[in-house]
């Protein structure tokens, strides 16, 4: 909510009676004219305050040794409040008559704004009339009161700022508080980031760094002190006063017929001169010489300087007189300078009224009756100083890096002062992904919103994440053909033979002996690699002569060549069935990876080693432990499909085979493990 204070150092307001309350006690003896209390209550700085002046008017009482009859109080000024107080008083003509009531009072309240020792001036003019002689004079006085503002226990009351604190790049809005209708303000914002301002209403401040930034305002309530300084009168004219008997004047007399002069013009005596100046109120402020003194200057021109009167209460009303007081009787100059008065014959001359120009330098004033001029000065003073500081709390947003540990695909945040987090993929939120990390389950950018413990919202830095799905790609011998086992199209596949790259494609055609293996990639940049394996091309001198040709097709070997060479699985008819190498009753590529399709366990195939393959003759197999089996049954079946080889091995030992008395060729290992059969393809070369 914006708050408004108006501040007023002379600031009079009329209410009803009842805004104050005047207080009886108010009385002194002898009786003088009173205020109550010389010393106000203390107030204290920022916090509201009243309180209750009583005039006490007494209808009598004595001045200069004289009995007076006090016929009115005018109150013309009250001065020296601090700023944010006010006084009401109870008549608003701000005159008081005592023949109604002798007293009355002021209601002072308002929120004061600087700590500080005030005195506050009433300046009064009492109209009192002398019993002994009948005569009125106005009687000018002042009183003095004493008002002791303390500091206040916090906070500042001119200005307000929002929001207090914030997070970086915090944007705040400033208001000044302090106006005044009476005072020029000045505002002097240092907004702590190296930005000023002299606005009620500055431009908002950025501020883009975390910190503390201490934001002061200095208000300065000014006046311009106008003050009149001297007034010279050049010249009265003798046709406005020299018709009083006190300054006869007569004209210069000549000879009609000659011309000569007979008597020279004159006056029997030079003017009394003395000024009287009226403020807006009409009021008597000064006099010269002093409000019902009577002094005056005599002479045709008069000046007075260090006249030094502040003008406070305009427009301003200056009046020159021409007085016809004269002394009657010697002796008696005591009780005329008190009465203010002195006999005469005839009435005092207005020698001119003139209405003062305030404005700074040397004004002219001219009428038929006198001339002159006066001098005014104007000068801007500090009225009050109110200086206040609050502190700006800017935190810290912190440039968080996603990061991912790739050996659990984890990504995740570090900053121990973050309370809230969410996760997004793509852009998109994750559901329940919460915490400060996140296990990733897709490949795609990943960054987390987060919000620390003063509330500040912030955003990793996006991460992209690259997840490769678990794959095991291996080579699957067909003949003379290599494969992979998966044979997505997403996948690009390169081949190698002995560390160069040899083909690519889900499969090859192999045409030398080697160690192959394939890397598999994805569009992501994913890679695979597959298992190793040794190829050895087949012999072709299947008979082992040591001569390639027509009769290393005659795989009976009864000397002829035929069908019958073709009849594999020996039951004496060639057909489909002998490429039947696996026995699953169909002839495909698995009868080139026999164990795929066995019985056997796939953990024990995982654990049987047999190697090398293919073999010069010593051939190794590994066989794991099994629970309560101690042995395993192997057996070597020829293309003929007869056993040519048996043995029993013992598990979880390395068995060693000699199979050099075995010709060059292809054969079926059998391996019989409780029950469990496996086959595997081996080359005896």
């Amino acid at each position: 909510m914006k708050r408004f204070i108006t501040f007023f150092t002379f600031l009079i307001s009329f209410y009803s009676f009842t805004q104050c309350i005047y207080d009886e006690t108010c009385t002194i003896s002898p009786a003088f004219p009173n205020i109550c209390p010389m010393q106000l209550p203390d107030a204290t700085a920022g916090e509201f305050y009243s309180t209750d002046l009583t005039f006490w008017m007494p209808v009598q009482f004595e001045a200069e040794g004289f009995e007076v009859v006090l016929t009115e109080l005018a109150v013309s000024q009250i001065i020296g409040f601090p700023i944010g107080l006010t006084a009401e008083l109870s008549n608003p003509s701000m005159v008081f008559y005592p023949s109604e009531s002798e007293f009355g009072c002021a209601y002072v309240s308002g929120v004061p704004f600087a700590p500080g020792d005030y005195i506050i001036t009433v300046y009064v003019v009492a109209n009192v009339t002398v019993e002994a002689v009948g005569f009125e004079i106005a009687y000018p006085t002042e009183f003095n009161l004493y008002l002791t503002v303390n500091p206040g226990s916090g906070g500042n009351n001119s200005f307000t700022f929002s929001p207090t604190n914030g997070c970086e790049d915090l944007e705040v809005e400033f208001e000044a508080l302090i106006t005044s209708e009476d005072y020029d303000v000045e505002y002097i914002w240092d907004f702590g980031n190296g930005a000023t301002s002299d606005a009620q209403f500055p431009p908002n401040q950025v501020y883009t760094s975390s910190g503390d930034y201490e934001v002061s305002l200095t208000t300065n309530l000014t006046s311009n002190v106008i003050e009149l300084e001297s007034f010279n009168i050049d010249w009265v004219s003798e046709d406005c006063y020299g018709g009083d008997a006190e300054e006869l004047c007569w004209p210069e007399v000549t000879d009609p017929v000659f011309g000569f002069t007979i008597l020279d013009g004159g006056c029997w005596s030079d003017p009394d001169l003395f000024i009287k100046i009226f403020d807006a109120n009409g009021s008597l402020i000064y006099q010269t010489g002093g409000i019902g003194s009577g002094a005056y200057v005599t002479g045709t021109s008069a000046s007075w300087s260090d006249i030094n009167l502040t003008l406070v209460n305009p427009p301003y009303t200056v009046e020159i007189w021409d007085t016809e007081a004269w002394d009657l009787t010697d002796g008696l100059d005591a009780i005329i300078a008190i009465l203010g008065i002195n006999p005469q014959f005839s009435q005092d001359d207005l020698l001119g009224t003139y209405n003062l120009n305030i404005t700074d330098g040397e004004h002219d004033f001219n009428s038929g009756c006198s001339d002159g001029s006066y001098t005014i000065s104007s000068n801007i003073v500090t009225v009050s100083t109110i200086e206040n500081s609050e502190t700006i709390s800017v935190f810290d947003v912190p440039e968080l890096e996603t990061i991912l540990n790739e050996d659990n695909y984890v990504v995740y945040v570090e900053d121990e002062f973050i309370t809230s987090f969410q996760w997004y993929l793509d852009g998109v939120l994750i559901e329940g992904a919460t915490q400060s990390s996140y296990s990733v389950e897709i490949s795609g950018t990943y960054y987390v919103e987060f919000i620390t413990e003063n509330g500040c919202f912030g955003v990793s830095y996006p991460l992209e994440v690259v997840k490769c799905a678990e794959l095991d790609p291996s080579i699957i011998v067909s003949c003379l053909t290599l494969n992979s086992n998966i044979n997505d199209e997403p996948y690009e596949f390169t081949w190698y033979l002995d560390d160069s790259i040899y083909g690519s494609g889900n499969n090859v055609l192999v045409n030398q002996d080697g160690y192959y293996w394939f890397v598999m990639t994805d569009e992501s940049g994913c890679t695979w690699s597959s298992n190793t394996i040794f190829f050895q091309m087949p012999p072709e001198d299947l008979d082992n002569d040591g001569i390639n040709n027509d009769e290393d097709d005659d795989v009976d070997g009864d000397g002829i060549i035929n069908s019958e060479d073709e009849d594999v699985d020996g039951d004496g008819i060639p057909d489909e069935f002998d490429e039947d190498i696996d026995g699953d009753g169909s002839c495909n590529d698995n009868d080139d990876t026999i164990s795929g399709y066995m019985s056997i366990d796939d953990n024990i195939l995982n654990q049987v080693s047999i190697f090398p393959n293919p073999s010069s003759g010593i051939l190794n197999i590994i066989l794991p432990e099994f629970v309560n089996i101690d042995y395993a049954q192997i057996s070597l079946i020829d293309l003929k499909g007869q056993v040519v080889f048996e043995e029993k091995l013992q598990c979880a030992e390395q068995n060693v085979i000699n199979l050099e008395s075995l010709p060059s060729s292809y054969y079926v290992l059998h391996l019989v493990v409780n029950e469990e059969n496996l086959y595997k393809r081996i080359l005896i070369k």
